[in-house]
C-alpha cells in the first residue's frame, strides 16, 4: 500500500464475512443485528482490512492540479439508464433481490465472490446466491468478486494469469450474467496491472457477458499519480463501466464529518466528464454516529443506515441540520456525552443522483441494499423530485461549524510559516503522526504557509 500523505477517510464496507484477522462490531439494521467489520486506523501503516478504502493523497505528486487536466461540454441526461445495488450474500439474498427489483432497481451486485491474498477466487454462500438470482425477477445480475481489502499482490503481480482463470471458473459457476471486480486498496504497481487483467478476463468472457470494476476515487486530490490508470481504463472496450465509491471521506475512527462532501463529489465527476458515459457513480445508505469527548482521543462510531435516521432523529433534545456546503444531513444530541451523526438521506442521494446527469453519468450504485427500505431510494433517483426525509430540519453551513470550535477547544492553534511541514511540527510537540493528520484533514498543500494548523494538546 502507498504511503499515505494527507488522509481524508476510509471506505468501510459493511459485514464481509470472510475471515480474516479483524475485530467485529454490531451494525444497527433496525431491529436485526448485522455484523460489520471493525477498521483500525493508522497513519504510517494502515492496516489491510475488510473493505478498506483510503481517501488521501496517496503519493506527493509535483503534477498536482485543482483543475481536470481538459475542459468538456457535460451531455445532460435526463434519467439514469441504472439504478444499482449490492445484495452481500450474509444476507437473506433472496428477499433483498426480490425487494429490489419490485422497487425498481435494474442491476443487482451479488456480493459473493472473494480473492483469497494467491488469487484463488472462492464462491460463499452458494446456496444464498442460486435463491438471490431466482428472486431477482427483471433486474440484471452482476457477480461481484472482492479482495476485502487484503492484499492484491498475489491475484495482479505474481499469479495474473492463474488469477484470471480462477475468477471465469468462479463467473462461469455462480449463474450470474456480468462480472464485477471490486477491487480495494490498490498500490499504483496493482491499478497498473487492471488494464491487462481487464483484457484477458472481458476477452474469454461469455458473449453478452459485461465487466466493470469498482474502485476508489481518483481526481486531482485523490492519488492524482493514477488518474492516467484510470483514463486507460476507462478508455478499455473490455469494461463496460467503472464504478467509483464515493463514500467514508470520514468514518468509524475519524472525526465527525461529512461522509461524501458534494464539493469532492463535484471535482471527481468533472475529472473524469468526458468519460462520464462509463461512469457508475457509489453512494452509501449507512453513515456514522460518533460519541465525542472534549478531548483529542478518537471513539469509534457506531453504523446508522437509512433505516435507523427516524428513530434517531427522536431522540430527546436532537439536532438535525441540512449542511449546505456539504450536501447531506448531519445531527448533534447528547447522551453520555456530545454525540455526532452524519446521516444517509434520501435528499442528499437525490442532490448527487441530479448534479450526475446534468454531467452525463447513466448509473448509480448503493451499498448496501440491505440497509434501506428500497422504493423510496430508487424513487429519490430521478430529476427534480423531493423526497420526504420523515424527519424535520434545520439549515447549516458546513461541518466546519460543528468540528472547528472543538479543535480550538483541544487543540493549539497555529499559522503555518511554510517552514516546517505537518509531520515536522507533530515531531516538534510530540504528538503522533495519526492524531496529527486527524486534526488537520483541512490541509491540502504540502506548503503550510498561512493555513490555519490545529496541533493536538
Amino acid at each position: 500500500m502507498l504511503t499515505p500523505i494527507l488522509p481524508i477517510g476510509i471506505r468501510e464496507s459493511m459485514a464481509k464475512r470472510r475471515p480474516r484477522k479483524h475485530r467485529k462490531l454490531e451494525l444497527r439494521l433496525g431491529a436485526k443485528g448485522t455484523r460489520i467489520a471493525g477498521i483500525t486506523f493508522g497513519i504510517a501503516m494502515i492496516a489491510a482490512t475488510i473493505g478498506c478504502v483510503l481517501y488521501s493523497h496517496a503519493e506527493n505528486d509535483p503534477t498536482y492540479t485543482e483543475d481536470p487536466p481538459e475542459r468538456f461540454e457535460p451531455q445532460p441526461l435526463d434519467k439514469l439508464d441504472r439504478i444499482e445495488g449490492w445484495v452481500p450474500y450474509w444476507s437473506n439474498q433472496a428477499q433483498i433481490a426480490k425487494a429490489a427489483s419490485e422497487a425498481g432497481f435494474t442491476d443487482l451486485l451479488f456480493f459473493n465472490g472473494s480473492v483469497a491474498d494467491n488469487g484463488d477466487v472462492k464462491l460463499e454462500n452458494e446456496e444464498g446466491l442460486m435463491r438471490g438470482l431466482a428472486a431477482a425477477g427483471h433486474a440484471r445480475s452482476w457477480l461481484t468478486v472482492t479482495n476485502h481489502g487484503g492484499s492484491l499482490q498475489g491475484a495482479l503481480i505474481d499469479n495474473p494469469d492463474a488469477h484470471a482463470e480462477s475468477l471465469l471458473k468462479a463467473f462461469r459457476s455462480s449463474g450470474c450474467s456480468h462480472l464485477d471486480l471490486d477491487y480495494e486498496s490498490l498500490s499504483f504497481e496493482q491499478a497498473d496491472a487492471l488494464e491487462r487483467l481487464a483484457e484477458k478476463v472481458g476477452n474469454d468472457l461469455p458473449a453478452g457477458a459485461k465487466l466493470s470494476l469498482t474502485l476508489q476515487p481518483v481526481d486531482s486530490r485523490l492519488r492524482p499519480r493514477q488518474r492516467e490508470i484510470y483514463t486507460r481504463l476507462l478508455e478499455s472496450p473490455q469494461i463496460y463501466t467503472v464504478r467509483l465509491m464515493m463514500y467514508d471521506y470520514h468514518w468509524r475512527g475519524s472525526l465527525p464529518g461529512a461522509l461524501y462532501p458534494l464539493p469532492a463529489y463535484e471535482r471527481l465527476v468533472k475529472q473524469w466528464a468526458r468519460f462520464a458515459h462509463k461512469l457508475t457513480l457509489c453512494l452509501p445508505l449507512y453513515g456514522y454516529d460518533w460519541w465525542r469527548p472534549e478531548d483529542t482521543s478518537v471513539p469509534q462510531g457506531e453504523v446508522v443506515t437509512l433505516r435507523d435516521v427516524k428513530a434517531l432523529a427522536a431522540k430527546p433534545g436532537f439536532d438535525v441540520v441540512w449542511m449546505n456546503n456539504d450536501g447531506e444531513l448531519a445531527a448533534r444530541y447528547r447522551e453520555g456525552g456530545t454525540h455526532y451523526a452524519a446521516l444517509p438521506s434520501l435528499r442528499a442521494i437525490q442532490l448527487r443522483v441530479q448534479l450526475g446527469l446534468d454531467w452525463g453519468v447513466p448509473g448509480v450504485s448503493f451499498w448496501h441494499l440491505g440497509c434501506a427500505e428500497l422504493r423510496p431510494v430508487a424513487q429519490a433517483c430521478a430529476r427534480d423530485v423531493n423526497p420526504d426525509e420523515g424527519v424535520s430540519y434545520d439549515n447549516g453551513a458546513s461541518w466546519n461549524d460543528w468540528i472547528d470550535p472543538f479543535k480550538r477547544r483541544v487543540c493549539t492553534v497555529i499559522t503555518g510559516d511554510g517552514k516546517q511541514t505537518l509531520e515536522e511540527i507533530a515531531e516538534a510537540h510530540g504528538v503522533p503522526r495519526a492524531t496529527m493528520y486527524r486534526f488537520n484533514e483541512q490541509v491540502v498543500d504540502s506548503n503550510l504557509e498561512g493555513q490555519t494548523v490545529y496541533i493536538p494538546k
